[in-house]
């Protein structure tokens, strides 16, 4: 088989052994998010919340994804910032400016219109809620990098034997006449044949359908810097007659793939929405009972006895019901008994616990006016720490990688300032400044304090105590927990140099404060003798 018939071949496989999880998501996309489809398509304009009579889930999925924005990728703060693994050598003041300034450059960048990041995230969100898995590619064939949230229903995905994805075919539309424009004479025959306005299958707005697949290289020249030659391979074939209209490659995966929560010998992740599914199930039947239940027992049937209405019988209020004189029994409503009071007491704890599964419960502030606002703090602290270890995958899947990619695309493209010499050829690290990593920090910050208040009464009686505790360390920690701009943070070297200048200093001071007072000693001494001199004469 040539590289097409293998793509296709491998995105026809990776495509059926998926079946099941179709299944499972169109269940979930029919209560919690009806935008999204994947066993079947929806027509732009459709109806897409007919089987909603609950919107618990739906408004709880939306609340998560806003929460997760604004914990995760606040674009209004300084979300993360870029620093070193060597501690020495970041606070030399060249590299800290250079790093502010980088960060600086790259939060502009996300906050743009350009880059579409927040709208993009934003999607990414909501099919992580909802499904478990989120799709985002990172579009490097402009001179900027635009952020886009794919759709998971046709992106299909492969990991290795560690759990990364390494592995992607995503398969999409587009007119003939857009295909020109991207692609150009590197269509197949047949496509060129609809662009050709003197054939017969002339057919501009015909769609043609291509599979993009992103996988790793094994027979690659590494020596080579040429895009054939990249670690990562990116293929762009005709789905119908497996042509491959476009060959290219990225130094790091253009997919970003995070997943929720995965389980062993699983591909895709699963989500809060669908550990949810009985539960949003049960909710929904809950709320169309009781619904019906309601109309049953404002609108009740009416009883009437055989042949003693004359006319029509008329329900609506202000209406007139003619019944036969002397019959003995009137129009009257059907008691049921229905008492719908008892379903709403079951679907009450129903989408509570619905709420539950969404983290809806830990990530609500607290509503009571006697909490002070220390108190407040701790309780949403609280619930952030709550819901960090299920997040802490999008650190390693999605986030890590974003920033990594986007670093090395603005240096490529010499958006960034110049780095100084001694960090060329090395490797940025990521700090986190979230307000999700923040309440990490925080709470070593209140350990800290907690630590001192415990060993302030030993103090009274040992002062020495606090020879034990490295200060400056502490200090340092301290500040950089809080966010502190590590500008104005002094070097370890630059401390300890003000500081002998500083000893040296009371030292001369000292020395000068003894010399004066023996010289005043002399003045005095001499001064006394002349006068014993003068007494004695």
């Amino acid at each position: 088989m040539n590289l097409g018939e293998q793509i296709i071949a491998k995105y026809e496989k990776s495509k059926n052994t998926r079946t099941n999880w179709d299944h499972h998501w169109q269940e979930v996309a029919d209560l919690v998010l009806p935008t999204r489809e994947f066993t079947y398509d929806l027509t732009p304009g459709e109806k897409r919340r007919n089987k909603i009579f609950n919107d618990t889930a739906p408004n709880a999925a939306t609340s998560l994804a806003s929460a997760l924005a604004g914990m995760l990728t606040n674009t209004s703060i300084r979300w993360f910032a870029l620093g070193l693994n060597d501690p020495k050598l970041a606070g030399r003041e060249d590299v800290k400016r250079y790093l502010y300034e980088s960060t600086s450059v790259m939060l502009e960048y996300f906050d743009s219109t350009r880059s579409q990041f927040a709208l993009a995230s934003h999607e990414m969100y909501l099919d992580l809620v909802a499904f478990g898995t989120a799709v985002m590619y990172l579009n490097t064939e402009g001179d900027d990098l635009v952020f886009q949230a794919k759709k998971l229903s046709n992106f299909y995905v492969m990991e290795n034997e560690a759990g990364v994805v390494t592995e992607s075919y995503r398969q999409f539309s587009m007119t003939i006449r857009d295909a020109m424009d991207v692609f150009g004479e590197e269509l197949s025959p047949n496509s060129l044949r609809m662009a050709d306005p003197n054939h017969r299958n002339y057919d501009p707005e015909g769609e043609v359908n291509f599979v993009h697949a992103i996988y790793k290289r094994q027979d690659r020249d590494p020596y080579r810097i040429d895009v054939e030659n990249k670690p990562y391979a990116s293929i762009y074939v005709e789905l119908d007659t497996k042509h491959v209209v476009r060959e290219s490659g990225f130094d790091h995966m253009p997919y970003l793939v995070p997943r929720w929560s995965k389980a062993p010998e699983e591909t895709y992740g699963r989500g809060p929405a669908m550990h949810a599914l009985p539960g949003i199930k049960i909710a929904n039947a809950l709320s169309r009972t009781i619904l019906e239940a309601s109309e049953l027992a404002i609108r009740p049937p009416i009883m009437v006895a055989a042949n003693s209405i004359e006319g029509p019988i008329r329900t609506t209020p202000g209406s007139i019901l003619y019944y036969r004189s002397g019959a003995r029994e009137v129009p009257q409503p059907l008691v049921s008994g229905a008492n719908p009071s008892v379903g709403e007491a079951l679907l009450a704890k129903q989408e509570a616990r619905i709420e539950e599964y969404f983290f809806l419960d830990n990530l609500k502030l607290p509503m009571n006016d006697r909490m002070t606002a220390t108190e407040i703090t701790a309780r949403r602290q609280q619930g952030l720490m709550t819901a960090a270890p299920v997040l802490s995958r999008l650190y390693s899947e999605w986030l890590n990688p974003l920033i990594e990619f986007t670093y090395g695309f603005m240096r490529q493209k010499g958006y960034l300032p110049e780095p100084p010499e001694v960090l060329k050829g090395r490797t940025v690290t990521v700090d986190y400044r979230s307000p999700m990593a923040a309440s990490k920090k925080s709470a070593e910050n209140q350990a800290f304090m907690q630590s001192l208040q415990t060993i302030l009464p030993l103090m009274q009686a040992n002062p020495g105590i606090l020879d034990i505790l490295n200060t400056d360390d502490l200090v340092r920690g301290v500040m950089f927990n809080n966010g502190v701009d590590p500008r104005y943070i002094k070097p370890e070297n630059q401390v300890q140099q003000e500081r002998q200048q500083k000893a040296q200093a009371q030292q001369q001071a000292m020395m000068a404060q003894q010399i004066q007072q023996q010289a005043a000693a002399a003045r005095d001494a001499s001064a006394a003798a002349k006068q014993l001199g003068e007494i004695g004469g």
